[in-house]
């Protein structure tokens, strides 16, 4: 039996926190039975949580900071890992940075490793680990704590990568998290460590720790119960969007394939949130408290406005203003001031680029719509990838060139553009489990 890895890998964060339920565990265990590689990822994370003790969850919880090993791990399974012979050790400024930024909110796995997406860029291999990395392993004095913490950690990745790396990568029949005709359940997961599933079709108050959940079909609203200084992850999976309405009024609507960490009340002098993937934001205005949108690259800066954030890979981020005013910034360059139907373009290595935008364009994936003008095939697989799960493979590369105008509308079935292509480019296809094969009929 084949079984989602992301699914997996949250059923074991489940039992380690135990919070999860007999359904579940009846069917990790069953899975690890089944599979030699799932019991092996259970059982060194259980020796890692033994070896760290109760305070690595609250580590191994920065959800989106291990999202960024996940990714790493299953961008080029044929690689695998590069891994000191002598383990893992981090220097005591680099464990106490690490350490105030979990606190804080902010993703200390990113100065770990800053390397685009693998969905954002196929056409390059992704080393498991930058050389850098690997600088940091050896010969570092700390205190016998921090040892137990770090070796856990290693163990940690190196368990993820053998579950992922030697089951080759193996996803469920539907294809990634979901598809669009099965779209997985949005998740919030709570600071404490709680995972909390939100039904499309349930509309009952949920209590949650330092807050009570108001969710309604395709949006979440909350009331903060207590100093909810947390920070809380809304996982938004394939094939899906969703609306939260922020504990300042502030509205967030997630494409699929999204998260963004936020907590469920600003008591800063700035509303901080932190984006990965796309999401629109129409921002209450405060002026004595301003609002930042945090990307792996670009923070974005503003008081009260509407604009759309593309950041699904951390090389490149378009931020595009639909009314008000915003600043995008990188760390110690200056800030550039958009107007209204203007966007700036980061990629990596470059400065920012200031453009004009159809918001018919950018914004259609509101709608469920993906419009594409003269645009290469190739640049297609995102889109493919985050509605329907499955990505692209070109058994002709000189179709991963080929110019393209239409629609993909993300609540219809995936061979309906791939049917679309068939008639108007003759290009064949051929569905797997995960991928979707295109050659060209000449």
């Amino acid at each position: 039996m084949i079984h989602n890895e992301e699914h997996i890998f949250q059923l074991i964060l489940e039992k380690l926190s135990g919070e999860i339920s007999q359904e579940n565990l009846d069917y990790l265990n069953k899975a690890a039975a089944e599979d030699p590689n799932v019991q092996r990822c259970l059982d060194e994370m259980e020796d890692a949580l033994k070896a760290a003790g109760p305070g690595f969850m609250n580590d191994l919880y920065n959800e989106m900071a291990w999202g960024k090993v996940v990714s790493l791990l299953e961008a080029d399974p044929g690689e695998g890992m590069k891994i000191g012979e002598r383990g893992l050790e981090l220097s005591e400024e680099q464990l106490k940075s690490m350490e105030e930024e979990r606190r804080t909110g902010k993703q200390s796995a990113e100065k770990l490793v800053q390397t685009p997406s693998a969905s954002a860029i196929p056409e390059e291999p992704l080393e498991a680990f930058p050389e850098d990395f690997l600088e940091q392993v050896n010969n570092i004095k700390k205190s016998p704590a921090k040892r137990w913490l770090a070796a856990a950690s290693f163990l940690l990745i190196i368990s993820i990568g053998l579950f992922f790396l030697v089951s080759g990568n193996k996803r469920a029949p539907n294809g990634g998290m979901a598809n669009a005709g099965s779209a997985g359940m949005v998740k919030l997961l709570l600071d404490n460590g709680d995972t909390i599933s939100l039904p499309e079709n349930n509309s009952e108050d949920i209590a949650a720790q330092q807050a009570k959940l108001h969710p309604v079909p395709g949006q979440l609203t909350f009331t903060s119960t207590g100093s909810a200084n947390g920070w809380n992850t809304l996982l938004v999976p394939t094939g899906r969007d969703y609306r939260v309405v922020l504990a300042d009024g502030s509205q967030v609507h997630l494409n699929a394939f999204s998260r963004l960490r936020f907590p469920f009340a600003f008591n800063g002098s700035t509303r901080d949130v932190y984006l990965e993937g796309e999401a629109y934001f129409n921002i209450a205005p405060d002026a004595g408290h301003p609002f930042i949108v945090h990307t792996g690259a670009i923070d974005t800066r503003v008081l009260g406005t509407a604009f759309n954030i593309n950041a699904y890979s951390d090389s490149m981020v378009v931020t595009s203003l639909v009314q008000g005013r915003v600043s995008t910034a990188r760390s110690h360059e200056p800030a550039v001031l958009l107007k209204p139907g203007m966007e700036t373009v980061y990629s990596a290595g470059h400065s920012q680029v200031m453009r004009a935008f159809d918001e018919n364009i950018t914004l259609g994936w509101r709608k469920g719509e993906y419009t594409y003008y003269n645009q290469s095939l190739r640049s297609l697989d995102a889109v493919v990838r985050h509605w329907y799960g499955k990505t692209l493979v070109f058994e002709d590369t000189a179709l991963t060139h080929k110019k393209l105008t239409g629609v993909i509308e993300r609540d219809h079935p995936v061979t309906e553009f791939l049917d679309g292509l068939k008639k108007t480019s003759g290009i064949s296809y051929h569905i797997t489990a995960e991928k979707i094969y295109l050659s060209s009929n000449n």
